[in-house]
């Protein structure tokens, strides 16, 4: 059909409603995405425990990771209403998997002055790239996004394999850079969204 002022009329609704569905579907996929304030929690008020408590194998770890460890319990809440989360690229003993210069975290309960547990695990490692490769020279840093009165925790970034592994023609085999987005309940966190396409820059 040749394009005349008499058509273009219709040719441009025609545009119109084949792409609504297209914006629809990708405005669903927006709205998708959890939000801090569909998890709300409200914020402990203590008692709090007044001293940080080592199990006996955190007790071999770095005085690196100790020091740290010890000023984060000193600061407020920052998840899910009386847990701190924190992460540290300097450590590289037995508390990071002796990764050196990758991105391990650690989450601190200040009701019962315990570390109870590390970042969220992928594919069996919880240790993170400082910068992802998301295919661009910049890269993507490692970040982790919370507030204390939310049981939510966005986290992007890259795992770091426990065993490097290659492919028929002997290229390693990396985990993508990606987003997720987890749930800290009862010392447990619990994926309840992924994206994909979170690590790409606009």
């Amino acid at each position: 059909m040749a394009l005349t002022s008499r058509n273009l009329p219709y040719l441009i609704i025609g545009f119109v409603s084949l792409m609504m569905p297209i914006a629809h579907a990708a405005n669903q996929n927006v709205k998708a995405r959890p939000d801090f304030k569909d998890y709300p929690v409200e914020i402990s008020k203590g008692p709090f425990a007044s001293q940080l408590e080592f199990s006996d194998e955190e007790k071999n770890y770095s005085s690196h990771w100790k020091e740290i460890t010890i000023n984060e319990f000193k600061k407020s809440e920052n998840i899910a209403g009386h847990y701190r989360i924190y992460t540290d690229d300097k450590s590289s003993g037995k508390e990071c998997l002796d990764h050196q210069g990758g991105v391990c975290g650690w989450v601190i309960d200040k009701l019962s002055g315990k570390i109870v547990m590390q970042l969220p695990s992928i594919n069996g490692t919880n240790v993170y790239q400082q910068v992802a490769d998301n295919g661009t020279p910049v890269g993507e840093e490692f970040r982790i996004e919370t507030r204390k009165n939310s049981y939510l925790i966005i986290l992007t970034g890259q795992a770091i394999p426990q065993k490097i592994e290659h492919d028929e023609n002997g290229i390693p085999l990396t985990y993508p850079c990606q987003t997720t987005y987890y749930i800290l309940k009862k010392n447990q966190f619990s994926k309840i969204f992924e994206d994909k396409n979170g690590c790409d820059v606009d």
